[in-house]
């Protein structure tokens, strides 16, 4: 990263970058039951690293601020985000550390459990970041793990000038809603699944955008999985819904419509835009084996963001 100009990236996402086991299992194991797999492949994951390659595929000059072990899977993490263009030049390689990794099974369907092996090397402390670092990006996407941690990187990221969008998982907001309200205070654009318009509304993804931009984000984007995803403002809602497709892994699939929407809408393309453009991604990316697999494939989104259906909502209720 240089310093000659003042914003040199579109999107600079800080977190994580692992490295992904997927097992390909019979059904998927229970508590105190067993499913015997065979290893499919290995690949590269994070939340974070997957959000920076999205961004970048759509057209958006990304970044990743990570930490890794000194071993090969955390070189590896790094040779492959480069190689996708991902400005990696800033992360921290941690001497005699151990990258974490995940293992992945997956069932015939496609559809996935995730067992994250945090190892002493995940995420670089706040203190690691500095403002300098995070004034060259337009956008700043802490990974929301760690609230707190994500709090500090969001407010001084606004004090230096970006925008800021987060992405949150329902066992990191549950119980913590003066947490979760002060880091929708200082962000841009949140994300959320449907497991956490669950833990903070019930269920319901209009309620749950409401409450957060009645917090003080700008806008909110509930994903759905198969039924797509909208996308709420103060201005207006939109659905989006993708294609019909044959569902090889939903690893990452989350990450990369959040990475692809922020892409495209610190672009300056519309939020209706910026939703079809997201959706289309994931699409892409449950097609193929990996969170970032589309990547190589050489597919080209034209064909599937034609295929994505794209109406408006009624206006969200009840924002104060």
């Amino acid at each position: 990263m240089t310093a000659t100009n003042p914003r040199p990236l579109d999107v600079l996402a800080v977190g994580d970058a692992s490295v992904d086991y997927f097992v390909q299992v019979p059904h998927i194991a229970t508590a105190d039951g067993k499913a015997i797999g065979r290893l499919l492949s290995i690949q590269g994951g994070g939340m974070s690293a997957n959000l920076a390659a999205a961004a970048g595929f759509a057209g958006a000059r990304s970044g990743l601020v990570t930490a890794v072990g000194s071993d090969e899977p955390g070189r590896q993490a790094l040779d492959r985000l480069a190689a996708h263009g991902v400005d990696v030049s800033a992360s921290i390689t941690v001497a005699g550390g151990h990258t974490w990794f995940c293992v992945v099974q997956l069932d015939d369907t496609g559809e996935k459990s995730l067992v994250g092996a945090v190892t002493e090397v995940k995420i670089p402390a706040a203190g690691q970041v500095s403002d300098d670092l995070l004034r060259t990006a337009r956008v700043v996407a802490p990974l929301a793990d760690d609230l707190g941690w994500a709090l500090d990187l969001a407010t001084r990221a606004r004090a230096n000038g970006a925008a800021v969008a987060v992405d949150l998982e329902p066992d990191a907001v549950s119980g913590r809603w003066d947490e979760v309200r002060a880091l929708a205070r200082a962000s841009d654009l949140v994300f959320c699944n449907q497991g956490t318009a669950e833990v903070l509304a019930g269920g319901d993804p209009e309620r749950c955008a409401a409450l957060l931009i009645s917090a003080g984000a700008s806008v909110v984007v509930v994903t759905g999985g198969r039924n797509g995803a909208s996308c709420h403002s103060r201005d207006g809602s939109w659905l989006a819904r993708g294609p019909r497709v044959d569902v090889v892994d939903t690893t990452g699939a989350g990450d990369a419509l959040a990475g692809a929407f922020t892409g495209s809408w610190i672009l300056g393309r519309p939020l209706a835009d910026s939703l079809r453009a997201g959706v289309a991604t994931a699409s892409l990316c449950v097609g193929h084996l990996g969170s970032r697999a589309y990547l190589d494939a050489g597919t080209g989104i034209g064909t599937t963001l034609r295929t994505v259906t794209l109406d408006a909502a009624p206006r969200l209720q009840g924002i104060r």
